[in-house]
């Protein structure tokens, strides 16, 4: 039995949002997981519509759209910290 394990992710559209230079996300994804994992709450709620989570690597892929409210920053906190 696999076990489902869920896992944090972002849109292209986050480009935008942070106003990066390039939309290369290769080059930009340490940066954008660094954001990511220091967001205070605020950043979190400007970052929401461009996140989401997958339950699991089975195809076909499903994204879970993450949104902006104090029940789903919780839930984000977790997932960084592991739990």
């Amino acid at each position: 039995m696999t076990e489902t394990q869920v896992r944090l992710g972002y849109f292209e559209s986050i480009c935008q949002v942070l106003a990066l230079e390039t939309e290369d996300l290769t080059v930009e994804h340490p940066s954008i997981w660094k954001l990511i994992q220091t967001a205070d709450e605020a950043t979190f709620y400007q970052l929401a519509p461009h996140l989401f989570l997958t339950r699991d690597r089975a195809e076909p892929l499903l994204a879970y759209p993450l949104e902006a409210t104090k029940e789903e920053y919780e839930r984000f906190r977790r997932l960084l910290k592991g739990g």
